[in-house]
């Protein structure tokens, strides 16, 4: 393994003891982010490179807390998530007032071509934004930095203003029915288990967001059905936080300094429109719904499924709804977006798009 690596998880690390120390929220995931970010942009500015760190290691950790998830569900989710079709179908327009408004700002204001505003500005996953770009013959780098600080910038904002607004501070699996200290060698070996079996099954069938969703849908089916029962460790979820955190940091690397700032400027810009336009639809939805404001704020939060997945999880919400929206979003946005492009674009290709994140 090239010892390289090595330090951009220790930069992570410290980033990460460092915010919980200070009693940030989310403190390895946003100190792994700030941490190997860092430490990818000082060592590279003398022209040096650093190897990317593989999709695989996130995709791991991302089919592990898939798995914590869909553990944490007993029976009466089967009579809950019906309750939520109104807000399924609020999806549609949601991605379709993002992706506008989105089109506009990076259209008028960031003078971006109209292929690269497009596919930069869709609302959904990242590798398959990527890829719709590139059949479409879109700048790739632009799309990929777009794309990167909306998703990273929405995940750091969110647990803040929850901060900041209401005082909660946003953990590591905060609340107590989350995580428990009452765990066993058992539960770890059944996580890891089902976070392995679900992975390859997800990858077999084809599921959007497969790495995540095939290990969620096997722990939920074994846990409200009663063939198991798991207690999460709390030191899973710091473990989750710091790996997806850093690796999402790492990203950085080969990013040129003028295309990540103005990836910076203008994510900052789509991303409050899209939290604002979230906000809006949530403020909307409460009474049509079984939630509160900030279980459907965070449902609507246009960042990556498995970082919001985390978020409801730190502050006890239930993280099954959350996941659904998100995953549902990011399905439709692809769908919508491919649509649009072959009639605009001329995207021919018969390929599918596959939902990853």
């Amino acid at each position: 393994m090239d010892p390289r690596f090595l330090l951009i998880f220790l930069a992570g690390f410290a980033g990460g003891t460092g915010a919980f120390l200070m009693g940030a929220p989310m403190p390895y995931m946003l100190g792994g982010i700030f941490g190997s970010a860092c430490f990818v942009l000082w060592y590279e500015r003398g022209g040096r490179s650093l190897p990317q760190v593989t999709r695989w290691v996130r995709q791991v950790f991302m089919s592990i807390i898939g798995a914590m998830i869909g553990s944490r569900f007993s029976p009466e989710i089967l009579t809950l998530l019906p309750q939520f079709w109104i807000s399924g179908l609020v999806l549609l327009p949601f991605i379709l007032v993002s992706h506008a408004g989105s089109y506009a700002i990076m259209r008028r204001l960031g003078g971006y071509e109209p292929r690269d505003a497009y596919f930069a500005s869709l609302p959904g996953g990242i590798v398959d934004s990527i890829a719709l770009a590139e059949r479409a013959g879109a700048d790739v780098r632009i799309v990929t930095a777009q794309h990167f600080t909306r998703i990273i910038l929405v995940v750091t904002s969110v647990p803040l203003l929850f901060l900041f607004v209401k005082g909660e501070v946003v953990g590591s699996l905060a609340g107590e029915t989350l995580a428990t200290s009452s765990y066993a060698v058992s539960d770890v070996a059944l996580i890891l288990g089902i976070a392995a079996v679900g992975l390859a099954g997800g990858l077999l069938v084809r599921l959007p967001v497969a790495h995540m969703m095939g290990p969620l849908i096997l722990a939920l089916v074994l846990t409200v059905s009663g063939a198991v029962a798991i207690e999460v460790p709390p030191w899973m979820g710091h473990l989750a936080q710091f790996m997806v955190g850093t690796a999402l940091g790492s990203q950085f690397t080969g990013m040129s300094r003028k295309l990540l700032a103005r990836g910076l400027g203008y994510g900052l810009i789509v991303g409050l429109y899209m939290l604002a336009v979230g906000s809006g639809i949530a403020y909307l939805l409460t009474p049509y719904v079984p939630a509160d404001f900030s279980v459907m704020f965070v449902s609507f939060a246009a960042g990556g499924l498995a970082e919001m997945s985390l978020i409801a999880l730190s502050l006890n919400f239930n993280p099954v709804v959350v996941a659904l929206h998100h995953l549902l979003r990011i399905v439709l946005t692809i769908w919508v977006g491919s649509f649009l492009a072959r009639r605009v674009f001329g995207l021919t290709d018969n390929s599918q798009p596959s939902g990853k994140l």
